[in-house]
Order: C-alpha cells, then sequence, then structure tokens
C-alpha cells in the first residue's frame, strides 16, 4: 500500500461517537435555508432520541435514507414532512413500521447495532427504506419523488442539488449551526480517487458555492433537478491528501435499484 493511501481519513457522517452519544450529522454546509416545504415536498426529516437524518418519500409509505440512520440501537421514532426545522409545528408527522437494511450493508449494520467497530464502510451499500405505520396522505401536498433508470448514473462533472437537515459549522446564525432546518445547496461529481466499497458516487463542492453534505445530511438525496428523481443516497465523507476539501460518498440508487423495488 502506497503512503499516499496510508493517509486517507475517513470522515463518517455517522460515526459511532455521533451516532450513538449525542445528536449528529452534516446541514448542508454553507447551504441556503429552504424557504417553502413545497420547494422538496417528498424530503423526510428523520429522528431517534439523540440523532436525526434525511430521507426521501419513494412510496406513499416507504422513505429511501441511509443504512447507518437506522442502525443504531436508537429506533426511527418519527418521521416528519413538509417540515423546515425541527419542531416545526406546521409538518406532518408519521411513525414508523419497520426497516428494511440493504444486504450488501448488514455487515456494517450489524457491527453499529452492537457497538463494535466498523471495519468496512460499505458505502456503495448505505441504504435503507424506513417503512411508515400509515400511508401518507398525497393530498397533503407531500409527493413521492421518482426513482432512477438503471443508468441514470451522473459522470464526472455533472452538477447535481443537495438537500438536508444536518449541521453547519458555516452558518452566522449560532441558532442554526447544529442542525435540523431544512437547507439546499450544489455540488459536483467527481472520480472517485480513493477505494471504495460497493462503487458510490463521489462529489465534491461546486466550483461557486462550496457546499457539501454534512452531520444530518445522512441519508439526503442527490438530485439531478430539485425535482429528482433521486440519483443518490449520502452515506459518509473521505478526506484525501494533496485534495483540499472533503469528498461525499453517496449510494448510487441505480445500482440499488432492485433492493429498493422490491421493498417499497
Amino acid at each position: 500500500m502506497s503512503n499516499r493511501w496510508r493517509f486517507v481519513v475517513v470522515v463518517t457522517l455517522f460515526t459511532y461517537c455521533l451516532t450513538f452519544e449525542r445528536v449528529s450529522t452534516w446541514l448542508i454546509r454553507s447551504g441556503e435555508p429552504v424557504q417553502h416545504p413545497a420547494e422538496f415536498p417528498f424530503i423526510a426529516f428523520l429522528t431517534t432520541e439523540r440523532t436525526m437524518c434525511t430521507g426521501s418519500l419513494v412510496s406513499t409509505r416507504a422513505v429511501l435514507t441511509a443504512g447507518h440512520c437506522v442502525c443504531s440501537p436508537l429506533p426511527v421514532i418519527r418521521v416528519s414532512f413538509l417540515t423546515l426545522r425541527n419542531g416545526d409545528q406546521q409538518g406532518i408527522h408519521h411513525q414508523p413500521s419497520g426497516v428494511m437494511v440493504a444486504p450488501g450493508y448488514m455487515p456494517s449494520c450489524m457491527s453499529a447495532r452492537q457497538r463494535r467497530p466498523i471495519a468496512l464502510r460499505l458505502s456503495g451499500f448505505d441504504i435503507a427504506i424506513v417503512m411508515l405505520a400509515q400511508m401518507v396522505n398525497l393530498q397533503s401536498g407531500i409527493t413521492v419523488i421518482s426513482l432512477p433508470h438503471p443508468s441514470d448514473i451522473p459522470p464526472p462533472g455533472t452538477g447535481v442539488f443537495i438537500v438536508g437537515y444536518g449541521r453547519d459549522d458555516n452558518d452566522h446564525d449560532p441558532s442554526r449551526k447544529n442542525g435540523g432546518i431544512l437547507k439546499k445547496g450544489r455540488a459536483t461529481i467527481m472520480e472517485c480517487r480513493h477505494a471504495t466499497d460497493g462503487n458510490p458516487i463521489c462529489v465534491k463542492a461546486g466550483q461557486n458555492f462550496g457546499q457539501l453534505p454534512a452531520p444530518g445530511d445522512s441519508g439526503g438525496p442527490l438530485l439531478p433537478s430539485p425535482q429528482g428523481p433521486v440519483l443518490g443516497v449520502v452515506s459518509h465523507g473521505v478526506t484525501l491528501p494533496n485534495f483540499p476539501d472533503i469528498i461525499v460518498e453517496y449510494a448510487s440508487v441505480a445500482r440499488m435499484l432492485d433492493f429498493v423495488r422490491s421493498n417499497i
């Protein structure tokens, strides 16, 4: 192994400490607050007793999110829609009835549930489905986002939209730094320059935007436009030597279509 790879530092969006010990995950860094819930009416806000994640409604009873968001010993206790911030009284809240984790991610999931070190990131498989106890009423303004075609894997250089509820250390308003506020941003697809597990999609900050997913954005969608389809799901970030910023790995929904379709 070359020295270059020996110094690869993995920055997990849902590390053991963040996931299991305190509120975690990443608000779109330097992102723009979403002003109206109708802008992203498919976005879901997932909460446990201590953590938060982002998801996307992909059927009237199923939310697509990251596997690591549901592999905590603390279960998801609420799924909220049309919510701009944590505690929003205008949101529509649902109870989960169960979760399905992609088989390829189960080794990491079991390690997390047993509070053991995670040997492999398996970010390309980091996908899960949260089932809802009741069907979503689409007359309420909530919408279902479409799934991609098997060939919908964006090439390097493609501009994409990102959205989520995570923390934002670059926000000048102290009340908004710790997440729970829906933000949006722009980013750019890049070629993965490091060893990966499961062939994820790699994303860097857009040239003119400086925006990336951050803790709390885990499970959030990668979008070619604000209307979809959902191309990827936020897994985790990586820093590489000689690269100026964090690279964020997304599980490719197109590569995981069989699992997603069979569970929604």
